[in-house]
């Protein structure tokens, strides 16, 4: 999974070395000058290409090519693209910003952070939402950009576009905002640090849907998989599936399982649909394995009992337990067959220590020991 610092290296307003409040007409200007830089080659170096920034590069350059600076430019002529990597990069707007900034292209995140943080408005909230997701500090990001949107929505989107052509409430912009970092951060984390039920509204839906997608989508490739096992057998299975195809739907769904029982009610109708398909494809694992693969009954005890705890219907659990019975009579006849075995290897190995014995003492020095006994 990308880390939530990728959206903020690869922001086309880092790229083009501008604030997220820049006019056209300034995107136009630092364009131009890179452009004459790059055509008698030279490289571009940008204030906004920070020293955090580079560092996090290590030995790796920061580039600025013309390629780069194109599909940057195409990126914010649009609109809703503008808007959400603005929701991700710096605004300069005040003299606070300026001696913040001061600072920051010094390599002083914190200082920076200091110096934003005596102020509430617009840009300096905005800014420290930026440092905080730079420093993975989710739950001061969350609680700037929750003071942010809740006051200064309107003021925000005025100065991101200077075209004025969207029309945004503040909870289309949390929404965006959380859509955004949702493909940088797991759901899990995210609802760690939530500040208000408000933005608890937000991501329910995107979290829910997101995870009955996964959730789908490991059941449909659990299908396919015992789909190969009845139709070309057990060797037609990949090499990389080690265990058994329920086991591996256990794993693959547990995780996005217990997020989806955190979000919604228990008596959602999605919630108990895809609990019976999972507890469906469990049973059905429970036999086909057994039967082609020859696990052990052990194995589909655990899986119909899994089954039986995420099955809705009364009926379908009524025959999952009927199952379980008739493979705890195989697990005890199995382990019966085992011990008997056990029992007649302990009765062979008896008798070739006995014949060994006889070989070394002789039959002779036997009798006599059996005798005086």
């Amino acid at each position: 999974m990308l880390s939530v610092s990728d959206i903020i290296l690869n922001n086309p307003f880092r790229v083009l070395g501008v604030y997220a409040n820049s006019s056209y007409r300034e995107i136009v200007a630092t364009i131009s000058k890179a452009t004459k830089f790059l055509e008698v080659g030279r490289q571009v170096d940008y204030p906004l290409d920070l020293p955090m920034v580079k560092d996090f590069y290590v030995k790796s350059k920061l580039t600025h090519s013309l390629e780069d600076l194109d599909n940057a430019l195409a990126l914010l002529s649009n609109s809703e693209e503008r808007l959400k990597y603005a929701q991700f990069w710096f605004l300069r707007m005040t003299s606070l910003d300026d001696e913040a900034f001061d600072v920051l292209f010094s390599g002083k995140p914190n200082h920076a952070l200091s110096v934003w943080n005596r102020e509430d408005n617009l840009s300096s909230l905005q800014n420290r939402v930026i440092i905080y997701l730079w420093k993975c500090d989710f739950k001061s990001a969350l609680q700037n950009a929750a003071k942010l949107y809740n006051k200064y929505s309107d003021e925000f989107l005025k100065a991101v576009d200077s075209k004025g052509t969207l029309v945004k409430s503040a909870n289309d912009l949390i929404q965006s905002f959380i859509d955004t970092l949702l493909v940088y951060i797991t759901p899990s984390k995210l609802l760690e640090y939530i500040p208000s039920p408000v933005w608890l509204d937000c991501i329910i839906p995107t979290i829910s849907d997101n995870t009955l997608a996964k959730l789908n989508k490991a059941i449909q490739d659990n299908k396919d998989l015992l789909d190969i096992l009845n139709t070309e057998g057990v060797k037609a299975l990949p090499t990389t599936l080690k265990s058994g195809i329920g086991d591996k739907l256990i794993i693959d769904t547990k995780d996005e399982y217990h997020l989806l029982l955190k979000v919604v009610s228990p008596d959602d109708p999605r919630l108990q649909l895809v609990s019976d398909r999972l507890a469906n494809m469990l049973y059905e694992c429970s036999i086909d394995e057994y039967n082609i693969r020859k696990f052990s009954p052990n194995y589909s005890i655990n899986l119909l009992q899994e089954a039986l705890t995420l099955s809705n219907n009364s009926m379908d659990k009524e025959e999952i337990n009927s199952k379980i019975a008739l493979f705890q009579k195989k697990a005890e006849k199995f382990q019966s067959e085992q011990n008997n075995q056990s029992g007649g290897e302990f009765e062979g190995c008896a008798k070739v220590i006995l014949l060994i014995i006889i070989s070394q003492l002789g039959w002779a020095f036997l009798v006599a020991l059996i005798e005086h006994c």
